[in-house]
């Protein structure tokens, strides 16, 4: 497993310092470490002591040098975080601060609160597991949306110019290419988290405790949410769970085709198997992922 370099070490002291001095002056911080799952930001659980009360935080950082950080992810955030703060129906954490140009941290970077639970991708019943995530996933769609308090949704930059070499199915793939060539369909929209998968969704005790990682939120319809869901079900598990999960959620209009341009952001390489690897599932290898992919992009083409 390699984790880049830039997501291994804890933070630097002028950005502990910064995190410790949200809590007042006299602050000091206890433990730091590395939350695994997470790779394209460096994030930690950092607990701070005030006045001996432990404040349990999480600081985001975009470090990675390899990765261009994407205009406004911070603030978008931040807006995401604040939007949600007062709802009962969605466990988010909530914003203490933000530095979207690292003037005070090292790189830019968010500080949230941290929520109990962990990521669940190994569950021991997958039927309830999946119906937890259904539940969540309806909440989230359920949120009233504010006007421009979020952007619309677009889709992520397509990473294939021609089907995988790896692919036996280039038919699909070139289904895939031309869809991702059309305007995106024009549908209702909700409160995309943009990111939903079960990296980001938490769990005690058999139940859901909150939704992680808002980076990405916007307007956008609830197919876009589906189908990257869908997409993460079917690399851990196959299509099978990935279809049950849709079932369940009940009807979108047009998942097939955000399944589609789902699958088009995705440039599986050998290299990036260490993702699923530092989430915990170590089972999973390059072969294995590039089959289940290859099987999910057949089956949305073959639904068109």
């Amino acid at each position: 497993m390699h984790v880049p370099i830039e997501l291994r070490p804890s933070p630097p002291e002028e950005t502990l310092a910064w995190v410790a001095s949200r809590f007042g002056a006299d602050a000091r911080l206890g433990r730091v470490r590395r939350l695994r799952n997470a790779w394209a930001s460096a994030v930690h659980a950092i607990d701070v002591v005030d006045a001996g009360r432990v404040h349990r935080v999480v600081l985001r950082r975009w470090a990675r040098t390899d990765l261009a950080i994407d205009d406004g992810v911070v603030e978008n955030e931040a807006a995401a975080l604040a939007m949600l703060a007062s709802l009962d129906s969605v466990a988010v954490p909530r914003l203490v601060a933000a530095d979207p140009a690292g003037a005070h941290t090292d790189v830019p970077a968010l500080l949230m609160t941290r929520l109990d639970g962990t990521d669940v991708l190994d569950p021991p019943d997958v039927d309830a597991w999946v119906e937890g995530l259904v539940a969540a996933l309806r909440a989230v769609h359920s949120v009233a949306l504010r006007e421009r308090t979020l952007p619309g949704y677009r889709p992520w930059r397509v990473q294939f110019a021609a089907p995988p070499e790896w692919s036996n199915r280039p038919a699909a793939w070139h289904r895939a290419l031309e869809i991702a060539h059309e305007p995106p369909p024009d549908v209702a929209t909700v409160l995309c988290h943009r990111d939903f998968w079960p990296g980001n969704v938490l769990w005690r005790g058999g139940r859901v405790t909150g939704i992680v990682d808002w980076t990405h939120a916007c307007r956008g319809p609830a197919a876009v949410d589906v189908a990257h869901c869908r997409m993460n079900l079917a690399l851990l598990f196959g299509i099978d769970v990935a279809d049950e999960f849709a079932g369940r959620y009940g009807p979108v209009a047009e998942l097939a085709t955000f399944d589609l341009l789902d699958a088009l952001s995705w440039a599986l390489e050998p290299a990036d198997v260490w993702r699923w690897h530092d989430a915990g599932r170590t089972d999973l290898t390059y072969d294995v992922l590039t089959t289940r992919m290859d099987e999910f992009v057949a089956a949305a083409a073959g639904r068109l």
